[in-house]
This record gives structure tokens, C-alpha cells and sequence, in this order.
């Protein structure tokens, strides 16, 4: 498995983005939600360590304003994310992750976000993880078919039996910091939806430059966030049909 040490070192960026989404409650569970509330389509985001930060949101709200889906990011630690004094700790980090970051864990506050969205009308979904979450949403395409495809941008603790046991078509945009995925994409190339998975490495930009380390202010940084927006929403276009 390949752990991404910038994972524990390059902090969140500080921002004044207001959000224009709203917060709804799935019992003690909160979620940001996104774009049109009719929509059959949704996509469920999950987050890096540093939760629910306003530049996780704003991706979240440029990636439903471009491809039309309802968002979804639930608040999957409770609004306790990865303290900043803790950065640069790699074990602290690890055992923090294996805690309340695992699969495990994870996958059953899932389960009550896809619930919800069946509730509301959607028929077919898709999953981004940033960080450690792209390992996730690799996971869960797996065990649920409801989950057409994932994106797992910047990924951390990428491990190539994941890809083997992948269900649906995954979408991987790593960063420079990130270690080469080429044997991780040749064993999805070997999976029946083979042909529709896509690889985009962006080695101009660091780990996190889309969710809560994303410096909007930095041309590199908006046009990489924007590219990984816009190759997200037209992966999913092209995988979910609805």
C-alpha cells in the first residue's frame, strides 16, 4: 500500500469562500448538499482528513453547477477532523485513519447517504474521494453496485488490490506527490469496464490541490481543480446513464 507522506504534512488552505449549498441532518449524521434537488443523478463526496472545509465544499459546488448532479458530502467524522497540530505525525495519523477512517466504519454512513438519495429520487450515483477517501470509494464500488464509478483525485493509501476487487469504472487523478499508478490502472485496464477507466496525472500540483489544501488563488491550482472537475463530471456523464 502507498501511503502519501504529503498527506501529513502540507496544511489546509485558509479561505473566505462562502459555500452555496446548504446543511441538512440524516439523524446525527450532517451533509452538504448541492445542485438541483430533482436531479436522478448524484454524486457522494467524500472528504479528505481536514473535513468539512470551505474549499471541499467549494469543489463540491463547481462540480454541480458543471455537470448538473446533486452533491452530496456527509460529514463523516462528526466534526472532528484531523487536528493541524497533529501534521507531520505520520503514526498518529495512521492510527487516527484506522480509527475513524476505515472501511468499516466508513461505509455504513454511506449506506444512509445513498438511502437518502433514494428517498429523493436517484436512481444511479458516482463517488469522488480526495485524500483517503479515494481508497474508500474505490472499496465501496466493490460491495455497491448503486455506485456506478469513482474519481479518486489526489489519492492517499492507494493499493493495487483494491483495483482488484473493483466493480465499476474509476477515474484516478493523482498529484506530483503521489507514487506512480501505473500498475494500479493496468489491473483495472484487465476488468470488463477496462476501456472506461481514465488516468490524468498532474505533476504541477501538490497533494490536496483540490479539496481543503486547494489555494483557489493560485492560477495552477484553480486550472488543475477546474481540469479535475471537469474530466469528474464528464467521466460520470459518460458512466451513468440514466
Amino acid at each position: 500500500m502507498s501511503f502519501t507522506r504529503a498527506c501529513c504534512t502540507i496544511p489546509p488552505v485558509q479561505s473566505d469562500y462562502q459555500p452555496i449549498g446548504s446543511i441538512e441532518t440524516l439523524g446525527d449524521l450532517t451533509v452538504y448538499t448541492v445542485g438541483s434537488k430533482d436531479a436522478k443523478k448524484a454524486i457522494v463526496v467524500i472528504y479528505d482528513i481536514f473535513g468539512f472545509y470551505p474549499n471541499t465544499k467549494q469543489f463540491c459546488d463547481v462540480l454541480a453547477n458543471f455537470c448538473g448532479y446533486k452533491i452530496i458530502m456527509p460529514d463523516l467524522f462528526y466534526g472532528k477532523p484531523y487536528k493541524y497540530e497533529d501534521m507531520g505525525d505520520v503514526s498518529k495519523l495512521l492510527n487516527w485513519i484506522g480509527k475513524l477512517g476505515s472501511f468499516e466504519v466508513i461505509y455504513p454512513l454511506i449506506e444512509r447517504v445513498k438511502a437518502k438519495l433514494q428517498n429523493e429520487g436517484v436512481v444511479a450515483a458516482g463517488l469522488v474521494g480526495f485524500c483517503w477517501g479515494a481508497k474508500i470509494a474505490v472499496q465501496i464500488t466493490a460491495v455497491d453496485s448503486f455506485f456506478a464509478a469513482a474519481s479518486m483525485i489526489h489519492p492517499s493509501f492507494i493499493d493495487v488490490k483494491d483495483a482488484e476487487k473493483a466493480n465499476a469504472p474509476i477515474l484516478a487523478i493523482p498529484s506530483k506527490d503521489e507514487k506512480d499508478m501505473t500498475e494500479y490502472m493496468a489491473v483495472l485496464a484487465k476488468k470488463p469496464f477496462g476501456d472506461l477507466c481514465e488516468h490524468y496525472r498532474f505533476d504541477d500540483v501538490h497533494h490536496g490541490f483540490a479539496a481543503s489544501r486547494a489555494d483557489w488563488s493560485d492560477e495552477i491550482v484553480k486550472k488543475r481543480a477546474t481540469q479535475a472537475i471537469q474530466l469528474t463530471g464528464n467521466f460520470f456523464n459518460k458512466i451513468i446513464k440514466v
